[in-house]
């Protein structure tokens, strides 16, 4: 492969290229919300990721929120990756397991919890009649981008 020559561009140009406009505010209606939340398909990892009015699943750069419904018996796959979550407990009352030290949180509406990168966790919902619903702010796009997006399923 041989080696290219560079080029250059004068530094108000490149002020052009990375300056953005200002996003417009944006709201969700819980209402509608609920209603696609109750109708989706319930993955393990997510049921509906919120989207800019133009479709982008970046909700502010880098960043993205997904709702996750853990349904009463179910429990996810301990799990570990390159991204953090900040969860807010929506509705309904769970445990959160971080599976390194076998340590459980008890969840439940309102709490809100940070889990950093590589510790592996997982959630579940022993109750009989109510799903964990949980709001997951997350920096997956963020590590996407940079081309660390890793993960390891630790069943």
């Amino acid at each position: 492969m041989p080696v290219q020559s560079g080029r250059q561009f004068p530094y108000p140009e490149f002020r052009r290229r990375h300056v953005q406009d200002r996003p417009e505010p944006v709201v969700w209606q819980w209402e509608t919300l609920a209603e696609e939340i109750e109708a989706a398909e319930h993955t393990e990892y997510g049921t509906v990721t919120l989207a800019a009015p133009g479709g982008d699943h970046e909700v502010v750069p880098g960043t993205s929120m997904t709702f996750q419904s853990v349904r009463p018996g179910d429990s996810t796959t301990p799990h570990t990756h390159s991204w953090w979550h900040l969860y807010f407990v929506r509705s309904g009352s769970g445990v959160l397991v971080f599976d390194e030290t076998a340590e459980k949180v008890a969840l439940g509406d309102g709490d809100i919890v940070l889990i950093p990168a590589w510790h592996v966790h997982h959630f579940e919902n022993h109750g009989a009649d109510t799903d964990l619903l949980l709001l997951n702010m997350s920096n997956l796009p963020q590590m996407a981008g940079l081309h660390n997006k890793f993960s390891k399923e630790n069943a």
